[in-house]
């Protein structure tokens, strides 16, 4: 950087993540990618923000199709980063202990995101890609170190369709493995493994009417609940040509031992990034951890970075993973999931319908959910009993609301923590 050699650091900065990666992902390659393999992540829609922290600086690497990359220096960001990350670890970490108490960490959060963006100088990193010859629409993100745990895609316009990815290594080795013809998403059989009675986790309260929501929108599909998600079983069945994934469980992120980070199983079970390791999921267009937390509860920082369950399924060749930044409660969880499905079911690629349901979830008020509510229940079939109890209840407290045009889940708390990390095709007119 000192010498003014932009590409050259940019390319060193991903020798280095993937290093970390070698260390974690068994047969993974730390083979540095040059420039022009970078280069084939972005289309004239397509642009890439590429974050590295060093001991000295906190750097952003701007990358548009057909230009040199764009470095803004952040020499004097570095402390108000660090200072910021103390702080939130000290917040969150109470926060844990206060489980669902109105904590100061929940409380501030808005604030503190405005204060990353600063930080981050989102502004001008917004404007720089707006300037650009292309018509930018997706941004390919990726953070490095402790940016992994923090939801920067709610730091940007809603002009932007965002996904992440662990490196650009990654990203070139998932474009490797696409399968050319691919089922659309409401044709693929799904794997349902579902709230799983998990020792010393509390049950998910709405979990099971998420779950039986969206299975009934797939015709092929196997479910496994409860005390019959076993680790044997979900061994066996994650190989077997699914081509979804829904996970409605617990999950934990071990920061001594990444590779012993896991999905929570039926009682002591789990299954781990090391037992992933040989799996082959190539077939996978979608995994989805809904309930599962992926950042860091301590005060520790991540010193070299981040590899938890989301990196080790795009290891094993699954296209796009949805994970959650935080636990967050389980009926507004509940609710972006089904319409999450609800919108790949109309044919909206992966990365959009999310996006779409966030801002939905974000924006939706009483009177609106309780139009959703209604909706829904007269989707059900008569053997539905169980979810038309839930959604009755809640649409009746909903009619009934003195603050019709209240937007009870507009706090970043609800929406921001949720994640998709994959790519964007090459073409610039399909649907992802």
């Amino acid at each position: 950087m000192q010498s003014g050699q932009m590409v050259q650091a940019l390319e060193l900065a991903e020798q280095g993540k993937n290093a970390c990666l070698s260390w974690l992902l068994t047969g993974w390659s730390d083979t540095s990618l040059s420039w022009e393999e970078i280069q084939q992540l972005l289309n004239s829609t397509t642009a890439m923000v590429y974050w590295h922290l060093s001991p000295y600086a906190l750097h952003t690497f701007i990358l548009t199709p057909n230009a040199e990359p764009i470095v803004k220096p952040g020499d004097n960001r570095l402390d108000d980063f660090a200072a910021w990350v103390k702080t939130w670890n000290n917040q969150y970490n109470q926060g844990k202990k206060e489980y669902q108490q109105p904590t100061t960490w929940r409380v501030d959060l808005s604030h503190r995101l405005q204060e990353l963006a600063q930080i981050l100088d989102i502004s001008t990193i917004v404007d720089t890609i707006k300037n650009s010859p292309s018509p930018i629409q997706n941004l390919i993100l990726i953070p490095h170190r402790d940016l992994h745990r923090f939801p920067i895609h709610g730091l940007f316009p809603d002009d932007f369709t965002i996904t992440y990815l662990p490196s650009a290594h990654m990203g070139i080795s998932l474009k490797g493995r696409q399968q050319p013809h691919i089922p659309a998403i409401p044709n693929l059989p799904l794997l349902s493994v579902e709230h799983p009675s998990s020792t010393g986790y509390p049950p998910l309260e709405f979990a099971e009417v998420e779950s039986a929501a969206i299975t009934r929108m797939f015709p092929n599909h196997t479910r496994y609940p409860s005390a019959e998600a076993t680790k044997a079983a979900v061994m066996a069945a994650l190989p077997q040509g699914y081509g979804i994934f829904h996970f409605t469980g617990h999950g934990t992120y071990n920061f001594h031992n990444p590779t012993s980070s896991a999905l929570m199983l039926a009682g002591d079970d789990r299954l781990t990034l090391a037992d992933m390791e040989n799996l082959d999921l190539t077939g996978y267009e979608l995994v989805t951890l809904a309930a599962c937390e992926t950042a860091i509860t301590g005060n520790q920082t991540i010193t070299t970075e981040f590899v938890g369950l989301t990196s080790g399924f795009m290891w094993c060749g699954v296209s796009h993973v949805i994970s959650t930044l935080w636990n967050v409660e389980s009926a507004p969880s509940t609710i972006l999931m089904i319409q999450f499905y609800h919108l790949l079911q109309q044919g909206k690629g992966v990365a959009v319908a999310l996006a779409e349901a966030s801002r939905w979830l974000r924006d939706v008020t009483n009177a609106q959910l309780a139009e959703w509510y209604g909706g829904e229940i007269a989707n059900l079939s008569p053997n539905e009993e169980m979810m038309e109890r839930f959604l009755s209840r809640r649409f009746q407290r909903l009619q009934q609301s003195s603050q019709p045009n209240h937007q009870p889940y507009n706090d970043p708390y609800f929406w921001s923590a949720f994640t998709i990390t994959g790519i964007f095709p090459h073409e610039p007119h399909s649907s992802f």
